[in-house]
């Protein structure tokens, strides 16, 4: 049986702030990518992240790449809890759907905290402890240059000691003794029970969330959620010979990106909806870029007034595939939404020289 077969792996780090989840979780991405994985990190504090990058956007003061605001970050992983009980495990699970949607085989959560871990084991992650000596973890947690350091005994970081974890990695050692640990760890995941493809419980909501699609597949539902995402979109925003596309692009990680098509009075400056969501999820970060959608608006003098599925435009195909080269489209093919790689819609793409120093129009953007 094949991993696609058996459901995507899931596994979820957690350790006190220094332990090393993210040195842990680097090496071990890395290593399950050699072994053949197709693995997407995501995130459990996710919106934590982007409330704290709207912050220091909005007070000019930005973070430098990996700093973060640990007393902010504590504030609202409360407050987040407090106020919508159960959001951050559901949002949670949207994406790392939304990854498997796209083709991952492997999710990695590097973020998770001890309070999250029961959820997390509902949705069927394997738990792996990170430790390390109390002085060493303190030092390294100080090197790390954050605005503000969090708090090791923060509600969020507590009870961790009473977790069963399913593995532990001692990373007491130096970073090649960690790698070897993490082979093993990789080694052992991969040989052992696979995670759960049934329907997944989730602490505070209502409802499962479920089935999980399998890699390299996609159940009519699961795209129908991105559809009506786009529906939504437009639905909200259009306006006759302005906006009349929504569109939805989703990357690697999960995370997902929305536009609306900006109609020009002059038409050649018009901007399709497939582009704004690009432009959205280039400025946010995201370069593995797996799936697109859009939708048309009836206008108000058609008969017709479902929001159906339209295809990518030349343009838009062109484009998509300059910056995603294995991203994959959402097509109506009648029975319902399928999932077809762009490639195959745009089969002699155009091949310039623009970005030859970069070593091709597509190789460095992943």
């Amino acid at each position: 049986m094949t991993a696609d077969q058996r459901g995507a792996l899931r596994v979820a780090l957690f350790g006190l702030p220094g332990a090393g989840k993210s040195t842990s979780a680097g090496l071990l991405r890395e290593v399950l990518a050699g072994m053949g994985r197709d693995v997407a990190v995501v995130k459990t504090a996710a919106p934590l992240y982007d409330v704290q990058a709207a912050f220091y956007e909005r007070v000019g003061t930005a973070l430098a790449p990996g700093q973060q605001d640990g007393a902010l970050l504590n504030f609202l992983g409360s407050h987040f809890r407090q106020a919508a009980p159960g959001f951050l495990l559901t949002d949670f699970a949207r994406r790392w759907g939304n990854a498997v949607l796209g083709g991952a085989d492997t999710v990695l959560c590097d973020d998770a905290r001890p309070v999250d871990l029961p959820g997390l084991a509902g949705q069927g992650f394997r738990v792996v402890r990170i430790v390390a000596p109390d002085a060493l973890r303190r030092e390294r947690k100080s090197g790390r240059g954050d605005r503000i350091a969090g708090r090791d005994d923060h509600p969020t970081e507590a009870g961790g000691e009473q977790v069963v974890a399913d593995f532990e990695v001692d990373n007491a050692g130096t970073l090649d003794e960690l790698r070897e640990r993490i082979v093993t760890l990789a080694r052992e995941l991969v040989a052992g029970p696979a995670s759960p493809a049934g329907p997944v419980p989730l602490v505070g909501s209502a409802a499962p969330v479920g089935p999980v699609p399998l890699a390299g597949s996609a159940a009519p539902a699961d795209l129908a959620a991105l559809v009506d995402l786009a529906r939504a979109t437009i639905s909200a925003r259009y306006a006759e010979n302005r906006h009349q596309i929504g569109a939805v692009i989703v990357a690697g990680d999960g995370r997902v990106f929305t536009g609306v098509h900006l109609e020009a009075m002059v038409g050649r400056a018009s901007i399709c909806a497939e582009a704004v969501a690009l432009g959205r999820a280039c400025a946010a970060g995201a370069t593995d870029l797996r799936i697109a959608l859009a939708v048309r608006h009836p206008k108000p003098s058609e008969a017709r007034r479902d929001i159906k599925l339209v295809p990518p435009c030349g343009l838009c195909r062109e484009l998509l595939l300059d910056y995603g080269p294995d991203i994959r489209v959402v097509v109506d093919a009648g029975a319902g939404p399928e999932l077809v790689a762009l490639a195959g819609l745009l089969p002699h793409k155009y091949v310039g020289t623009k970005w030859a120093a970069l070593g091709g129009a597509t190789a460095d953007r992943r």
